[in-house]
């Protein structure tokens, strides 16, 4: 008799869905068949998924409608992908009491009118003033970068690392201007007392993450189809991987790769580059999955099969 999935003596329960696969349907049914049938069905309803973002979470709802053919409690689906994850997270886990432990988030419309009087201040400064709608415009790719920046846990020496030789001139211009509001925008904030979106889901996740350590939840919890590599997330998902009732399930992980094909993908931290590692091939359809593996600590050979699949899949040689 196969064991069902689950962390086991220490082992990570990280689990993939081929590529044929209808992600949705079939993690529908291994789900259906693990919990379904267990105290009346209130076994699944008690769980928790966590899926990378609402539409994902519309998909695998309407996935467990075909698959159950009749009546059927759900588990409870949350997003964890996108900045605005508040009012999920919140609801779903009120013993975080995340309202009174972390300040609150500052307005989209509030921040880039900040970035933009600071963009056009320090443009001033440097004898290059712009006017309010390229003040604007440059706020706004300031502000992408700073939530890129957050989501990575990066600051600006990291940027300072990555200058490009071949565009010495025009990249430390650039840099400069950033640097000054780097420095500014942590004082804007703590006059309002307000952090970035960015920043409040990643101390959310954080909580999380060092809750179920010290306290694993009761009920399953699963973690599908998410391939974010932000640390935040990884974290996160290197803990649900290790709960006594949790597993990650990922999509289309190519497990019919050779080991040296796999190690042609290059390494995923520039920090453990050895001198003859090839160059990171960042635009390989695996590269993310990668990365997320290194980062939550598990090995490509830990990685199973998910076992259930459904009528709406493809053959395998596709």
């Amino acid at each position: 008799r196969r064991a069902s999935p689950g962390a086991r003596a220490g082992r990570p329960s990280v689990h993939t869905i081929p590529a044929h696969r209808a992600f949705a349907d079939a993690l529908a049914r291994g789900l259906i068949a693990q919990h379904g049938g267990k105290d009346g069905g209130l076994a699944l309803a008690r769980g928790l998924v966590l899926l990378p973002n609402n539409r994902a979470v519309r998909t695998l709802r309407d996935a467990f409608v075909r698959a159950s053919g009749a009546g059927l409690l759900l588990p409870r689906l949350v997003a964890i992908g996108d900045f605005d994850v508040e009012d999920s997270l919140a609801s779903t886990f009120s013993p975080l009491d995340v309202d009174a432990a972390l300040p609150p988030v500052i307005p989209p419309a509030e921040r880039l009118m900040i970035l933009t009087r600071l963009v056009m201040a320090e443009r001033t400064k440097l004898g290059e003033p712009v006017d309010l709608s390229e003040g604007y415009r440059l706020a706004r790719a300031l502000a992408e970068t700073l939530d890129e920046l957050i989501v990575e846990r990066k600051g600006p020496h990291d940027l300072a690392e990555a200058r490009d030789e071949e565009l010495s001139a025009h990249w430390d211009k650039a840099f400069e201007l950033f640097s000054l509001l780097h420095d500014q925008w942590p004082r804007e904030l703590a006059r309002r007392g307000c952090i970035d979106a960015a920043d409040r889901r990643n101390r959310l996740l954080d909580r999380i993450t060092a809750q179920w350590r010290e306290t694993p939840p009761e009920r399953f919890v699963v973690a599908a189809g998410i391939v974010a590599t932000a640390p935040a997330v990884a974290g996160l998902l290197r803990a649900v991987a290790h709960l006594p009732r949790g597993m990650v399930v990922l999509p289309d992980l190519d497990q019919h790769l050779s080991e040296a094909q796999w190690e042609a993908i290059g390494p995923v931290d520039t920090r453990e580059a050895k001198p003859g590692d090839p160059e990171p091939q960042e635009t390989h359809p695996q590269y993310a999955l990668k990365q997320l593996l290194h980062r939550m600590g598990v090995n490509r050979s830990e990685v199973g099969v998910w076992r259930w699949g459904s009528e709406h899949d493809a053959r395998a040689t596709r």
